[in-house]
């Protein structure tokens, strides 16, 4: 997804970032216009058909934290942009996000990526198209599945690790798909260990030792530090019922010991 300024017709740019660290690389919802602003005059932009608008229907995943600051953000310029109306309650609720629970500290938003730019999906879209959340979740995976099957590299100087390469932004979303990682399963191993620390970083494995788990660990929490688009330091384990969060086996007393000396 990449960075824009888009503005349809009868709305208003949102020119602040959404997120603080790039979270979203500048992607922002357009906002329709109040009723006593639409005089002012629209900016031109190229016009899809509904059908091509569902084409480039894709999911994209948050973290929660910085889906806050989004809204947070989001909230204050609509504030600024209703003044006067007498009943602002419906425009605000056409120009909230739609978003969905993924799990843990993981949230799913939608996206439109055209060539030329990308939107947030708000609910007054998603009521045009005649949609419920359901209905636009499914159709947004089908979309992303159709994109091609998940391509998996080796790192080179950690076999025992592995990523996720692509280079259309939609690395982390590739997660949502879990037929997909069940197909994964069948050629790494029965559980893989996952970490998501940014949108365009997936690193996992299949290697169920405690310090390879842990250099996981270390690696996915540095990368959500440092690097832009952040979605959660947490590690995640694949099951037949669904992502969980990873949590590691208790240290018997042996291990113990030897951690204290």
């Amino acid at each position: 997804m990449r960075g824009l300024t888009f503005v349809q017709k009868n709305a208003i740019p949102l020119t602040l970032m959404l997120l603080a660290g790039n979270a979203l690389a500048q992607t922002q919802p357009p906002v329709t216009e109040p009723p006593a602003t639409q005089e002012k005059p629209a900016i031109s932009v190229p016009a899809h058909s509904a059908e091509e608008e569902m084409a480039a229907l894709r999911p994209v995943l948050i973290g929660r934290k910085y889906l806050d600051q989004a809204r947070q953000r989001l909230a204050v310029q609509l504030a600024r942009m209703s003044r006067g109306m007498d009943d602002p309650g419906p425009w605000f609720e056409d120009n909230a996000l739609v978003v969905r629970d993924f799990f843990a500290d993981v949230q799913i938003m939608y996206a439109l990526e055209f060539k030329e730019n990308a939107q947030l999906v708000s609910h007054g879209m998603m009521k045009r198209w005649g949609m419920d959340p359901d209905r636009l979740h499914q159709r947004a995976l089908a979309n992303l599945d159709r994109a091609g099957e998940i391509a998996v590299k080796q790192v080179g100087k950690l076999p025992w690790l592995h990523v996720i390469e692509t280079e259309d932004g939609y690395a982390a979303s590739r997660v949502l798909l879990h037929w997909r990682w069940a197909e994964l399963t069948l050629g790494l191993g029965e559980a893989l260990i996952l970490g998501m620390p940014t949108r365009d970083v997936v690193v996992f494995t299949a290697v169920q030792e405690r310090e390879k788990i842990e250099q996981l660990r270390e690696t996915v929490e540095t990368v959500e530090r440092h690097q832009g688009r952040p979605i959660s330091r947490k590690l995640f384990q694949w099951t037949p019922q669904g992502w969980q969060e990873y949590e590691a086996p208790m240290l018997d007393q042996a291990e113990q010991e030897r951690g204290q000396q």
